[in-house]
């Protein structure tokens, strides 16, 4: 294993198998389309870190630009032992990774950014992925970009690799076509992969629609929602914004992490690769 200053460098520098997908695409700020991206999707031979393997610690929690106090102790807390952690709202100035116990590889996202702070979504993981691409949805209100992070990570003794996708869904729009297209640039994604799927994050489902196309479009590609009992999720307008969605994984532990240091509770699930 690496010692953590190198982590760290792997961190602010893109990994190897990332430069070689990003110097045969060559697109804008990292970003690719998404057949391009399903293009990278089991091309890239591991290179370093452990492959996953049994059942899986995953976390996933918008953390509010960690900006509130707190947030480096919870995160530090509740993230003991993961192999994956999803984070929406990351703010690359708050060095979220230091909080962190245990040493993880790192793919960002860029979202909204301003002259001071750079946030997006960020993906930590025990092993290095073999393939990571990005794409963003503009807010149509606001003109800010939302992210979304789509990694792929191999799978001890096995020749097909799990593919994780973080999302933060489009918050702010009038009807749902905003929201539909960023979805959909999922599809080829999701339908290139063969193996298991994680689709995590803050999906912004407040309204009876947006749960339904989210709903339609997982079961499209046969994965299925994670249920919390008792189910402690934020929520607006009565409905639970953050979601776990998986394929060819069975959840054998799921809860919700009640905290004040966001204005979301993190999910944390354990799941059983299929």
């Amino acid at each position: 294993m690496f010692s953590r200053t190198t982590l760290k460098l792997l961190w602010l520098v893109p990994t190897v198998s990332t430069l070689l997908l990003h110097f045969a695409v060559a697109p804008a700020k990292g970003e690719r389309s998404p057949a391009a991206c399903a293009d990278t999707l089991g091309q890239m031979t591991p290179l370093l870190g452990a492959p996953l393997e049994g059942e899986l610690e995953v976390l996933s929690w918008n953390i509010q630009k960690a900006s509130n106090d707190g947030w480096a102790q919870d995160l530090a807390s509740f993230s003991e032992g993961v192999h994956l952690a999803f984070l929406q709202e990351a703010a690359i100035e708050a060095a979220i990774p230091d909080a962190i116990a245990s040493d993880l590889y790192s793919v960002f996202a860029q979202g909204y950014t301003t002259t001071s702070r750079e946030t997006g979504v960020m993906t930590l993981s025990t092993g290095l992925p073999t393939a990571d691409c990005q794409f963003t949805a503009v807010e149509p209100w606001l003109g800010t970009p939302k992210a979304t992070a789509v990694s792929e990570y191999p799978i001890a003794g096995r020749e097909d690799r799990l593919l994780a996708i973080n999302l933060h869904s489009v918050n702010f729009d009038l009807g749902m076509a905003s929201f539909n297209e960023q979805l959909e640039a999922l599809s080829a994604v999701l339908a290139r992969h063969d193996g298991p799927a994680i689709v995590a994050g803050d999906l912004n489902t407040w309204s009876g629609s947006r749960q339904q196309a989210v709903d339609a479009f997982m079961q499209e590609h046969g994965l299925g929602s994670v249920a919390f009992e008792p189910d402690l999720r934020t929520r607006a307008f009565g409905r639970a914004l953050d979601h776990i969605y998986v394929r060819g994984m069975e959840p054998t532990l799921a809860q919700v992490i009640p905290v004040t240091s966001s204005d979301h509770n993190p999910l944390r699930v354990r799941l059983a690769i299929q």
